[in-house]
């Protein structure tokens, strides 16, 4: 594999995740009617990602689901566990659904680039087919924290409080492709969603982007069209190194009248110039 190769494989711990164990008679067309995927269609030993959204259209949360036994596991941040399980609870009322946090003490493990083994779940977290296992592998490479940063980067894969967050609308972080089914039942959001598909544009949408910039922590990065310094298109939300260190990958908003261009100035806060990218299709490279 060449440093420019962008079909990195291996393997590497998943961060620390909570996760939900929803079982009961009801909790299939329950969950159908919160989630923006169809649980119905979800194959056994495949995880999806799903919106869990407010009546507005708006992210609750971006988790993972898979069946799990006689139920489902819903897989979210530590962090928004207690408002996921608040809001998946709201609006049981008769129902025969429970429930409740499920422990999971075992490491688990995300495998990109080779075959799945036996007791693992299929899984796409980097914007490709990859696995879970809690089997941790061998004679595979692990990946490091940039490499998976970069494959994330790459796919234009959305990180909470990066590039969505709670005033996040699925279809500014391009979450419809893969996150959406537009042909199941209601659920909660989901007639902004609809309405957003008929119409065809949101205010801001996420993009890629490559060039060569300066970058500093904690500085909010603006983008700018080429020479027209006083104009906002965007701003950068995540970066890395290209993979021969000698360019930038990024992901970033545009709003929507700086789609059609292609290149930026990138800008601090005080509107300094600290280099240029062209906007690129997904994956970047």
């Amino acid at each position: 594999m060449t440093p420019q190769d962008p079909a990195i494989k291996g393997f590497y711990e998943l961060p620390p995740r909570s996760l939900l164990l929803v079982t009961g008679a009801d909790h299939i067309r329950y969950l159908n009617g919160q989630l923006s995927i169809d649980v119905r269609r979800l194959a056994r030993e495949t995880s999806r990602t799903a919106c869990l959204l407010t009546a507005k259209g708006k992210l609750c949360a971006h988790v993972r689901i898979w069946a799990f036994n006689d139920g489902h596991i819903i897989e979210t941040l530590p962090n928004l566990a207690e408002s996921v399980h608040a809001r998946l609870e709201r609006y049981i009322i008769a129902d025969d659904v429970t429930i409740s946090p499920h422990p999971e003490p075992r490491a688990l493990y995300h495998v990109v680039g080779f075959s799945p083994s036996d007791s693992s779940i299929t899984s796409n977290r980097l914007g490709s087919e990859g696995y879970d296992t809690f089997e941790k592998p061998t004679n595979i490479p692990a990946l490091t924290p940039d490499s998976v940063e970069r494959l994330r980067i790459l796919h234009g894969i959305p990180a909470w409080n990066s590039e969505i967050n709670q005033d996040t609308l699925p279809q500014e972080a391009r979450l419809e492709t893969t996150s959406v089914d537009f042909d199941k039942g209601c659920y909660v959001g989901q007639e902004v969603v609809s309405r957003l598909k008929s119409v065809g544009r949101v205010n801001k949408r996420l993009h890629g982007f490559i060039g060569n910039f300066k970058t500093a922590a904690q500085i909010r990065l603006q983008l700018t069209p080429e020479g027209r310094p006083e104009t906002s298109a965007g701003h950068i939300t995540s970066t890395i190194p290209h993979f021969d260190m000698a360019q930038t990958l990024a992901l970033g908003y545009l709003n929507r009248q700086s789609e059609e261009l292609t290149r930026f100035d990138v800008r601090d806060e005080n509107g300094c110039l600290l280099g240029e990218v062209d906007r690129r299709e997904f994956p970047i490279l």
